[in-house]
């Protein structure tokens, strides 16, 4: 018997891609529906999220996808590990592994079970850093099956090219990508700032083709991909730009609508180049990712940016906030959108 989270079928997308963000969706077991619901099976019974909370988890008899088995049964079962991590990060045909120590000891028949029972998956790689420098870089170890770290990503009808080490890209926040093409108005101004491969900047253009986006980038590598990405996805209104956002805010002075700032852990340490790219009236808004202790969660972050709209002369407006995904035991990612009133 399996958890299922029982979702109505209008809202099935959005539930789906919100348990892939919080790391709470079962793979390797079938998903399950009848005329009114789809059933996602589920790694526990309670969720505390906002999008999550709503709806009702029930228990059902599961079945795995046809010759494969779920990573936690591979881990239990078959290597009877008890410090395992069951679940696994997919970026287009590559499968990211974060490696427990006891995990590493039956690596080989770790490897050989998970591509087995992971048609889809050609390359198993290992997490070897955490992200790091200004480029924000996870490391990877090449384990098994095709040899290449260069993938492909289909997401909300767009398509990413990607090469893991290289440039940062983060699967877990396709939820936040389409929760903004959505929400902003299309003939708006918008800064991506960190832009990376262009993920944020093009699944909002191609939602909004009105839209006049500055997609700006430090790193070269991935300021080069998110140019072929642009290509690939016949996006015309989006403008890549190779540079500090720290500098290049000057050349957008008051321009931009909207800022969105997915850097979650110095995000903040560039608001005064954010304000400056913002409207001054109306009011731009602001998206602001960040990694927060579980146990303040906004506090913090929001007295941080109420003393700076104070130095400013101005007011803090809180439009939204949510917690995005669980980073480890103790740290959370959190947006805000925000304006200074």
């Amino acid at each position: 018997m399996t958890n299922f989270i029982k979702v109505p079928k209008l809202e099935a997308d959005k539930a789906r891609n919100a348990l892939m963000e919080h790391n709470l969706y079962l793979k390797g077991i079938k998903t399950q529906n009848d005329k009114e619901f789809v059933y996602f099976p589920v790694i526990k019974k309670g969720f505390k999220t906002k999008e999550l909370k709503k709806y009702k988890v029930v228990t059902k008899k599961s079945k795995e996808y046809s010759t494969t088995k779920s990573f936690r049964d591979i881990l239990v079962d078959d290597l009877h590990i008890k410090d395992y991590i069951a679940s696994y990060d997919t970026v287009g045909g590559i499968a990211i592994l974060k490696m427990t120590p006891e995990m590493k000891k039956k690596e080989k028949e770790l490897t050989h079970l998970f591509l087995q029972n992971n048609p889809t998956i050609k390359t198993l790689v290992k997490k070897a850093s955490e992200h790091h420098g200004k480029y924000r870089l996870e490391d990877v170890k090449y384990l098994a099956g095709k040899k290449t770290l260069k993938t492909q990503v289909k997401e909300s009808g767009c398509i990413f090219n990607i090469e893991l080490g290289k440039m940062f890209f983060s699967p877990r926040l396709s939820f936040e990508r389409e929760r903004l093409a959505q929400k902003v108005k299309d003939g708006s101004t918008i800064g991506v700032f960190f832009a990376g491969i262009g993920p944020f900047s093009i699944v909002i253009a191609k939602k909004n083709p009105n839209c006049k986006i500055y997609s700006i980038e430090l790193n070269r590598e991935a300021h080069k991909c998110a140019k072929e990405n642009l290509a690939q996805n016949k996006i015309k209104n989006v403008r890549v730009v190779c540079a500090d956002v720290a500098k290049y805010a000057q050349k957008i002075k008051d321009l931009c609508d909207y800022i969105i700032m997915p850097l979650p852990k110095t995000s903040d340490l560039f608001l005064e180049s954010a304000y400056t790219a913002i409207k001054k009236k109306p009011e731009g808004q602001i998206t602001l990712y960040k990694f927060v202790p579980k146990a303040s969660l906004y506090k913090d972050l929001i007295n941080e940016l109420k003393l700076f709209a104070k130095k400013k002369k101005k007011k803090l407006k809180v439009i939204f906030k949510r917690e995005v995904r669980d980073y480890n035991p103790k740290i959370v990612q959190i947006v805000i959108d925000f304006k200074f009133v």
